[in-house]
């Protein structure tokens, strides 16, 4: 009978038991049967079981038998032709991957999925996360943020105690947005090298610079600047970007309960902190809102606004300028702001 072979390659054989390599060459015959014939192996095997592993760069394809052995079949002509007829066939991934026009296709949605993941999937996250990290973690690492930033960015603060009681209990007496409170304390500090500033620990302590106090005509103004604040630990807004910052390290010192080597990093996180468009909008709305259910203008936010942004050097941009620098900014333009709070 003659023998009606149909494909041929050349290959090595490993017998799965030992690590021995022997030359052999693979005959498939018009009955479906790889003849695996070497000079001491001579075996036959039918189509049906035998897998080929999926093509890797120039890597020899695997031809594995059902008892563990398998052969090595390197790059050679025939090769393709022989996997094919054997009724393999790749699958639609590793076919994707021989097509350049579906990897440049692959890479920007992978970029597209990481950007949209980075705006919205990242913020939500943190959100998540922030509303779920117990207090007592919250104001350990507020505390040991408090500490690091006095030993290393503010001084006591030089205002007369009196004047700093009377601003802390003006504030206490304000009653909030839909009359519901938001633990807080207000502490005064001197810091001629922040300058004229006000900040949030997300345990609810809320920091005023001297030198901001120094540019308000009125105690009405500070607590302008103080509602904007109560706003960004209300909105948890100052956990939730300590968290898009270092998810990870969050999770860990949630897990484990050990906040110090976080803390270490937090006091600058807070000081260059650039709050989101939304999350700015977010807290002059809380704000004004808060100013005008106590009786007061939210033009005193507007207006300390202005003296904050020029007593930074900055000149800020029109409303209608609409530079690249200025919409990619990480919160709204001063000025922006500003038009906002008049309107409420």
């Amino acid at each position: 009978m003659t023998d009606p072979t149909s494909a041929r390659v050349a290959g090595h054989y490993f017998d799965g038991r030992t690590s021995a390599r022997r030359a052999v060459a693979l005959t498939l015959d018009a009955f479906g049967v790889v003849h695996v014939q070497g000079s001491d192996v001579d075996r036959f095997e039918p189509m049906a079981g035998i897998s080929v592993s999926e093509p890797l760069g120039g890597a020899p394809r695997l031809l594995m038998f059902r008892d563990g052995a398998y052969c090595e079949v390197p790059a050679q002509p025939d090769r393709d032709a022989f996997v094919a007829a054997l009724g393999h066939s790749d699958s639609h991934v590793v076919r994707a991957q021989s097509r350049w026009s579906w990897v440049a296709g692959s890479a920007i949605l992978l970029l597209v999925v990481i950007a949209v993941g980075y705006r919205f999937g990242l913020p939500w996250l943190a959100e998540k996360i922030a509303e779920r990290i117990p207090a007592s973690i919250v104001a350990t690492l507020s505390d040991q943020t408090l500490a690091l930033l006095d030993r290393a960015a503010f001084d006591p603060s030089k205002l007369p105690e009196g004047r700093r009681n009377r601003i802390a209990e003006q504030f206490r007496q304000l009653t909030p947005p839909g009359g519901v409170p938001v633990p807080h304390e207000v502490l005064f500090r001197a810091s001629p090298e922040i300058g004229a500033n006000a900040l949030a620990l997300p345990s609810g302590t809320i920091i005023v610079t001297d030198e901001l106090v120094k540019l308000t005509e009125n105690d009405a103004e500070i607590l302008a600047v103080l509602t904007h604040e109560l706003g960004h630990v209300h909105e948890r807004h100052g956990l939730r970007l300590l968290v898009e910052s270092s998810v990870v390290g969050f999770v860990l010192t949630w897990y484990i309960g050990d906040v110090s080597s976080l803390a270490a990093s937090v006091p600058a996180a807070l000081l260059q902190a650039r709050f989101s468009r939304e999350h700015e909008a977010a807290a002059d709305a809380y704000g004004a809102n808060m100013l005008k259910s106590n009786g007061l203008s939210p033009a005193l936010l507007a207006s300390m606004l202005e003296k904050l942004e020029a007593s930074h050097g900055s000149p800020g941009a029109a409303a209608d300028d609409k530079s690249i620098n200025d919409y990619l900014a990480s919160h709204p333009a001063t000025r922006e702001r500003i038009e906002a709070l008049r309107k409420r």
